[in-house]
């Protein structure tokens, strides 16, 4: 492929439930809105096979598959042998079909960045800009002692060959162009600074600001300067021969939730106000409850906080909805689908990824397959009986679960 001029690459880096997926619908709104609009493409980089993330951002109806500006990796992270070259084909494919004026990549949770900024350092059509790393405030707070227990926990990995999460974070902020502390609405004044001065050792070479909500103008992101990959190439070097010596292992699974039922509310609830482990640090996807069986609503799990937030009407919902702004035949033509998909529930699904540690993401996967609606529960839904439903009922934010 010949390619005269190199496209600008940023990337969205951090751990789970980091705010990352946020940030790039923020960054593609803003390119759909700017006059005129920047021709913008992007990669979103999923672990679980459900891909979620990728749906997420496809919802903003900015960036699709069918207009070619927009590619999806799931199943793993983009820094491994088997998924890196899938990543460096959609990057060709976006610059044939798309001619993106800018490439944004969203990385999983779990991608260490030494593979993939070498990777993006050596083609010959991309010139890597940002290398952003988004950081949980909040998880940092309540899980790392506010990042002053990173440090002291990776000079103890680096002598015992270990691959725990504070390496992981470590590597994600020492390869950063910029760290954003994203979250910090849930901190007391003055704490933002107090974890930014804990992790600031860890990279003092970048800055690292406070991140409101996603609020990052999009100039700034793309007005990033070429990475500097000097910096960190001894770096890169010695983390590859310590990787030799130690091979990585797996310490963060995924565990896949995919059935047309809906969750019993009041279990549901239960679980995550009794049950809820430390070392799930990620969920999220898709799924419904019986008497608001209309919605989708899109779950998002990161640490003790678990929201479920209104995303899209069901198909088999709009159908129930009265008045209805369809005509009969659409009506007709609208419900021969949903029954083709399932005569009982339609189009309904949960569809939900958990990511964590194996032994508690396990457990917590099992006790979830308990909460969801048995067949008697079912048949009472099919008859219009009510649930005991103590999730709130606001449209937008049903619900933040206190730790």
């Amino acid at each position: 492929m010949t390619v005269n001029k190199k496209v600008p690459v940023t990337v969205l880096n951090g751990f789970l439930g980091s705010g990352k997926t946020t940030l790039l619908r923020s960054l593609l709104i803003q390119a759909a809105k700017s006059e005129p609009p920047l021709r913008l493409a992007a990669i979103v980089n999923d672990m679980s096979s459900l891909d979620v993330d990728g749906l997420i951002v496809e919802g903003a109806e900015v960036v699709s598959e069918s207009e070619g500006n927009f590619i999806s990796i799931s199943g793993g992270s983009i820094h491994g042998p088997e998924m890196l070259p899938a990543l460096i084909t959609a990057c060709d494919t976006l610059i044939e079909r798309a001619q993106p004026e800018h490439i944004l990549i969203e990385t999983s949770g779990s991608t260490r960045p030494w593979p993939l900024i070498k990777a993006l350092e050596a083609h010959p059509g991309l010139q890597l800009r940002g290398f952003l790393s988004l950081v949980d405030a909040g998880s940092l707070r309540s899980d790392f002692s506010g990042g002053k227990a990173i440090f002291p926990a990776v000079s103890r990995q680096l002598e015992t060959g270990e691959q725990g999460i504070e390496m992981l974070i470590a590597q994600q902020l020492m390869f950063a162009s910029e760290i954003y502390l994203t979250k910090v609405d849930k901190l007391r004044p003055g704490q933002a600074r107090e974890i930014a001065e804990a992790i600031s050792p860890i990279n003092p070479f970048v800055g690292i600001t406070a991140l409101h909500f996603a609020n990052i103008h999009l100039g700034q992101v793309l007005d990033y300067p070429a990475y500097d990959f000097h910096r960190v190439e001894l770096l890169g070097s010695e983390l590859e021969e310590r990787d030799r010596r130690f091979p990585e292992q797996a310490n963060i699974v995924s565990a896949v939730i995919n059935d047309p039922r809906p969750f019993h509310p009041q279990r549901l609830w239960e679980a995550f106000n009794t049950a809820l482990p430390q070392a799930l640090y990620r969920s999220k996807g898709l799924t419904w409850l019986p008497g608001r069986d209309d919605r989708i609503l899109l779950w998002n799990q990161a640490g003790g906080a678990i929201n479920l937030e209104f995303f899209n009407y069901w198909k088999a919902g709009v159908l129930t909805h009265e008045p209805s702004r369809l005509s009969e035949r659409e009506r007709s033509e609208l419900s021969k689908i949903v029954a083709e998909i399932d005569p009982v529930f339609g189009d309904r699904r949960t569809s939900i990824t958990l990511l964590g540690e194996k032994e508690e993401t396990t457990q917590f996967h099992q006790l979830l397959l308990t909460c969801l609606c048995t067949a008697k529960e079912v048949e009472a839904w099919l008859n219009g009986e009510d649930f005991v439903d103590p999730w709130p009922t606001d449209a937008i934010r049903l619900s933040e679960v206190p730790n």
